[in-house]
C-alpha cells in the first residue's frame, strides 16, 4: 500500500482533533468554517504538486465553496480547463483525488471547461447554485473568475426566471422532504425551512445583484431571524453528522435525546431536553421558511404598499386583514409597521380589539394568524399561546407541532364552513351552524392545553376559560367554545374504541353533547382536527365509524330519549329474522334464535343473519372451522365471519393466523351460542395490499384449522414473521387502561403500543391466559401507534375487578409487549 501524501495525513489528524475538540458552544459555523480552511490548505498543497497543466484551476463549490462543510458533508470540487492538455489534466484529476478516496473522505467532483460548465448551468439548477458558490482555491484564478462573471451575467439578465425557478424547486423540495418547520423528524438541509432555503436567499441576492434588504424583500429583523437560524441549524446538523458519523439529514427520534445532550439542552418543567431542542428546530425553521417565502413571493408578486397603520392592538389586525384582501405575502415595509407599532403584552381586550379580532377571524383566512405567530405577537393576544408556540408532539401521527396544528385546524374549519366537499354529514352539519365564531375559535384553541404537563383535555378546558373571560366574548360563543375544547376527542375516540351497538354508550354521549348545534359543531371540529392531525388521523374506516355514531347519537337528540325499549326492540329483530330466513324451518329458525344471544339478534342486520345460517345453524365438528369473507361496508375492507367450537385462546388463535396471512383485524365482536359455539366477526383489511384473493384466504383457514388442531404453533410463527420487518419503535411508550364505567356489564382494557406483526394476537394471548373472555375488540392504528380496546369479563362473566388481578393484567401486557 503506498505511504499517504503528507498533506492528506496531516488534514486527517486536524479533523480528527476537531472531532474530538466538539462542543456546543464552538461547534457549527466556527467549526465548519475551520474544517473548509484545513481541507483549503491539504487541497491547495497537493494541486501545487500535482504538475497542473496551464490554465487548470480548482474550485470549492457548494457547501465547501460557502465554508460550510460540516463532518460528513461531501467536498465538492470543480476542476476547471481548457482541453489544451488532456493527459495533464487526466494526471491532475488522479493525482488530487485518489489520496482524498483513499484516506475515505467523500469527495465529488467535476471535470470541465467554462463552456461545458456554462452549458450544464443552462440545465441544472443545482449546477448553476453550486458554481454561484464556488470559490477559487488554486491555479489560473482568471480562468474561474471568467467563468463565475459569465455565469452571474446570465443569471442577472433574466432574474425573474431564475427566481421563478428558485421558486419551483423550493416547492418540490417541500413535497419531496416536507416541512422542517412541523415534521417530528425534519430533515435539517432539504426541507421547507432547512438550510437550503437559507441558500436560496442568497442565491436570489446574487441574481439580483444587491442585498435582499437593499430591494425591499427582506427585512432587518428577519435577516438576523435567518442568520440566527442558520447558526443554530448548522450546529445540529454537525451534531448529526458526528452522532452517525455520516452525511445524514434527517434528525430521527431515537438521535434526537443525544443531540439535545451535546448541544447542552436540559429537561425543564414541562419541557424535556430534546422538546427544547425541537422547539427551537421548529421555531427557526419557520423562520426561515416564512422569509425564503416571503421573499420570492414579494420579488415575483410585487409588494403591495403598505396600509396605513394605526399603532394600536385593533390597528395593527386591521392593517392585516387589509393585506389578507390582496393575497399573497405581506409586504416588508407593513410588518416593519406592525415592529414598531411596539404592541404591549398581553393586549388589554377593549371593545374595538374584540369586534376587529372577530371581524379577522370570521374572514376564515389562517395567514394573518400565521404572521401574528411569526413576529411573536398572537401570544400577546392570547397569552396561552406561548407555552404552545412550536411545542412538537410525540405522538407518531401528529405531524405539526402544537401552534402549527392550531392554525391548520383553525383553516381546516374555515374550510369545511365556506364548502364541506362531498362528505354530506359535514354538509348537514354546516347547515346545523348558528354560531361560525365560536366553531372557529374553538378549533383555533382545541388543544391549547398541550403544555407538556399532564392531560390536555381539562388543562385546554381551563385555560381556554381563562381566553374567552379575558376575551370578554358573548356568554353562548364562550360556552360553545369550551364545550368543543373540552370535549374534542369525544367522538373520535368513542368511535374507534366503544361499542356502538351499545344503547347506553349512545345514551351517554347524546347527553353528553346535549343538541343538535353542539352536535354538528363536534363533527366539523372532529373533521377539521384530523385533517391538521395527518392523514392516519381521518382513514376511510375512522370517517365511517364516527359518521356511524354521529348518526345514531343524531337520533337520540331528535327523538328526545333513548328510544323503543329493549323488549321490543328485540320483538322486531325476531321478527325480521324470521322473515329474512323465510324458506327455512319456522321451528329451525325458534331454535337457532334462542341458541343465539341476544347481542347478536339486535346488532346484527337481517341479511347479515341470512347469510351466518348456513354457518351456524348445522351441528359442528370438535376441530371444525367454517368461514365466509366479502367485502366490507367501508373502502378496502372485509367482513370475515369464523365459525368454530368455543374454546379459551380462540380469539387469539384467529388473531395469529390472521397476522400470518398479512391481514389487518380492524375490529372484533365475538358472539358465544347457548351450545358453545364461537361466531367471531371481524373487519380486516390487507397489511400491505388492499385487495385480499381466495389464496389469502385459504392460507387463513389452513393456519386457523392446524392451530386449533394442535398442530401449529403460533406464537413461533409469529415471532418468525415479526423478525422479517422493522423492529416497533421504541419511541412509542406501552400504555394500559382498565375502566370499569364504559360498560354496565363488562371491563374496557384500553392498550396503547407500537405497532408490529402480531401485536394483536400477543395482546388477546395474553388475556386469554389471564382467564379473561373478550366480547368486542376495536383497533386503532396511528402510524406507529395503535391503541386497542377490549370489552372483557372473567371466567365468571363479571367484570374484572378485582384490585390484584387488574394489577397482574397490567403487569403482564406491559412486560409482553415492551419485549
Amino acid at each position: 500500500m503506498a505511504e499517504r501524501p503528507a498533506p492528506v495525513a496531516r488534514l486527517l489528524d486536524e479533523l480528527h482533533a476537531l472531532d474530538r475538540a466538539y462542543s456546543p458552544g464552538h461547534h457549527g459555523r466556527w467549526s465548519a468554517a475551520r474544517r473548509s480552511a484545513l481541507v483549503d490548505a491539504c487541497l491547495v498543497e497537493l494541486f501545487g504538486t500535482a504538475d497542473p497543466p496551464e490554465g487548470a484551476a480548482l474550485v470549492a463549490l457548494g457547501g465547501y465553496g460557502r465554508e460550510e462543510l460540516l463532518p460528513a458533508s461531501d467536498i465538492d470540487l470543480l476542476i476547471l480547463h481548457d482541453q489544451s492538455d488532456a493527459d495533464r489534466v487526466a494526471a491532475l484529476v488522479g493525482r488530487l483525488l485518489y489520496p482524498l478516496w483513499d484516506a475515505g473522505l467523500s469527495v465529488g467532483h467535476g471535470v470541465r471547461t467554462a463552456d461545458e460548465s456554462l452549458d450544464l448551468a443552462a440545465d441544472r439548477l443545482d449546477a448553476t447554485t453550486a458554481m454561484l458558490d464556488g470559490r477559487w482555491l488554486a491555479g489560473d484564478r482568471g480562468a474561474w473568475e471568467r467563468l463565475r462573471g459569465a455565469l452571474g451575467e446570465r443569471v442577472r439578465e433574466d432574474p425573474r426566471a431564475f427566481a421563478e425557478r428558485l421558486s419551483a424547486d423550493a416547492e418540490g423540495r417541500r413535497e419531496r422532504f416536507g416541512a422542517s418547520s412541523s415534521l417530528l423528524e425534519p430533515d435539517l438541509k432539504e426541507g421547507a425551512g432547512g438550510l437550503r432555503d437559507i441558500h436560496v436567499l442568497a442565491w436570489l441576492a446574487a441574481a439580483l445583484g444587491r442585498t435582499l434588504e437593499d430591494a425591499g424583500l427582506v427585512r432587518e429583523a428577519e435577516r438576523q431571524a435567518v442568520d440566527a437560524a442558520a447558526a443554530f441549524l448548522v450546529r445540529v446538523r454537525s451534531a448529526l453528522h458526528l452522532q452517525t458519523g455520516r452525511a445524514t439529514d434527517r434528525l430521527l427520534l431515537e438521535q434526537q435525546p443525544q443531540v439535545a445532550s451535546e448541544m447542552g439542552f436540559v429537561d425543564e418543567p414541562g419541557l424535556l431536553a430534546v422538546d427544547g431542542l425541537m422547539r427551537q428546530v421548529f421555531g427557526h425553521a419557520h423562520q426561515v421558511e416564512h422569509v425564503r417565502s416571503a421573499a420570492l413571493d414579494r420579488y415575483l408578486r410585487g409588494a403591495a404598499d403598505a396600509p396605513a397603520l394605526d399603532p394600536t392592538p385593533a390597528g395593527v389586525l386591521r392593517a392585516l386583514a387589509s393585506v389578507a384582501t390582496t393575497g399573497g405575502a405581506p409586504p416588508a415595509v407593513a410588518l416593519d409597521a406592525i415592529d414598531a407599532a411596539s404592541v404591549a403584552s398581553p393586549v388589554e381586550w377593549t371593545e374595538d380589539v374584540r369586534v376587529t379580532f372577530f371581524e379577522l377571524l370570521r374572514t376564515g383566512d389562517v395567514r394573518p394568524f400565521q404572521t401574528l405567530d411569526r413576529l411573536g405577537l398572537l401570544e400577546a393576544y392570547i397569552p396561552a399561546w406561548t407555552n404552545v408556540r412550536a411545542r412538537p408532539q410525540r405522538d407518531p401521527y401528529h405531524r405539526y407541532p402544537v401552534d402549527v396544528h392550531l392554525l391548520q385546524a383553525f383553516a381546516g374549519m374555515a374550510r369545511l364552513l365556506r364548502d364541506p366537499g362531498e362528505d354530506r354529514v359535514a354538509t348537514r352539519a354546516v347547515e346545523a351552524v348558528r354560531n361560525r365564531e365560536a366553531l372557529l375559535l374553538g378549533a383555533l384553541l382545541h388543544d391549547i392545553g398541550k403544555t407538556g404537563e399532564g392531560d390536555h383535555v381539562p388543562a385546554g378546558a381551563r385555560i381556554a376559560s381563562e381566553v374567552v373571560v379575558r376575551m370578554g366574548v358573548a356568554r353562548e360563543t364562550a360556552d360553545l367554545v369550551l364545550f368543543m375544547v373540552t370535549e374534542h376527542l369525544l367522538l373520535s375516540d368513542t368511535a374507534t374504541r366503544r361499542d356502538l351497538q351499545d344503547d347506553d354508550l349512545i345514551h351517554d354521549v347524546a347527553a353528553r353533547i346535549g343538541d343538535q348545534e353542539r352536535l354538528a359543531s363536534l363533527y366539523l371540529l372532529t373533521v377539521a382536527d384530523a385533517a391538521a392531525t395527518g392523514p392516519l388521523a381521518w382513514t376511510p374506516w375512522r370517517a365511517t365509524l364516527v359518521r356511524e355514531l354521529v348518526a345514531k347519537v343524531q337520533r337520540v337528540l331528535e327523538r328526545g330519549d333513548v328510544g323503543t325499549g329493549t323488549a321490543e326492540r328485540l320483538a322486531e329483530a325476531v321478527d325480521a329474522i324470521h322473515r329474512a330466513l323465510g324458506h327455512e324451518e319456522p321451528a329451525a329458525v325458534d331454535r337457532f334464535i334462542l341458541r343465539m344471544p341476544r347481542g347478536y339478534v339486535l346488532s346484527a342486520s337481517p341479511e347479515r343473519v341470512a347469510r351466518e345460517y348456513p354457518l351456524i345453524a348445522p351441528p359442528l365438528g370438535a376441530s371444525e372451522v367454517r368461514t365466509v369473507s366479502e367485502p366490507g361496508a367501508r373502502p378496502d375492507t372485509y367482513e370475515l365471519t369464523v365459525v368454530a367450537t368455543d374454546r379459551p385462546g380462540l380469539l387469539s388463535m384467529i388473531a395469529g393466523a390472521v397476522s400470518l396471512a398479512n391481514l389487518s383485524i380492524l375490529s372484533a365482536q365475538v358472539f358465544t351460542t347457548e351450545d358453545d359455539v364461537a361466531v367471531d366477526r371481524f373487519e380486516v383489511e390487507g397489511a400491505h395490499e388492499p385487495s385480499v384473493g381466495e389464496e389469502r384466504w385459504r392460507a387463513f383457514r389452513s393456519t386457523l384449522r392446524r392451530a386449533i388442531e394442535g398442530r401449529l404453533t403460533l406464537e413461533h410463527r409469529v415471532e418468525e414473521k415479526r423478525r422479517h420487518y422493522p423492529a416497533a419503535r421504541r419511541s412509542v411508550p406501552v400504555r394500559v387502561s382498565v375502566d370499569h364505567e364504559a360498560s354496565d356489564f363488562f371491563t374496557v382494557i384500553e392498550v396503547g403500543a407500537a405497532d408490529r406483526v402480531g401485536l394483536l394476537f400477543d395482546i388477546t394471548r395474553t388475556l386469554a391466559e389471564l382467564g379473561l373472555d373478550v366480547h368486542l375488540a376495536k383497533v386503532a392504528t396511528y402510524g406507529a401507534r395503535v391503541v386497542d380496546a377490549f370489552y372483557v369479563r372473567d371466567e365468571l362473566g363479571r367484570k374484572l375487578e378485582d384490585p390484584g388481578r387488574v394489577a397482574e393484567l397490567e403487569h403482564t401486557l406491559r412486560a409482553r409487549l415492551a419485549g
